[in-house]
């Protein structure tokens, strides 16, 4: 099964929509982190605002790119992923540094 290549006048769309994937996830992960330090529904709302615009540029991207079958699914797949990760990240986070004493540095300049 060959998929249509895309279209020379769509590629730009296509990096585009593939460009801002990259940075709506990145601006998501960054926001929900921030709203979890500070505890601010603002930030809550700008990381979901965030999600909203990955979601449409994965959409963009699947229907430039002529997505279908497994290629859709795993379109699909990633958007999910991206709207659990930043949670199971925090929470990997919280674990692994909850038992941290507050100043861990070593004086004397000795070094692990």
């Amino acid at each position: 099964m060959l998929i249509e290549p895309v279209a020379l006048s769509d590629f730009f769309l296509s990096f585009f929509s593939a460009a801002m994937i990259i940075l709506s996830g990145a601006t998501y992960a960054g926001l929900y982190a921030w709203a979890k330090i500070k505890s601010s529904r603002r930030f809550y709302l700008g990381a979901w605002i965030a999600y909203a615009i990955l979601l449409a540029c994965v959409a963009v991207f699947s229907v430039i790119n002529h997505f279908t079958g497994y290629w859709l699914l795993l379109s699909l797949t990633m958007a999910v992923g991206y709207a659990f990760m930043p949670r199971i990240i925090w929470q990997l986070c919280v674990a692994t540094h909850s038992t941290e004493p507050e100043h861990s540095h070593q004086t004397g300049g000795h070094h692990d």
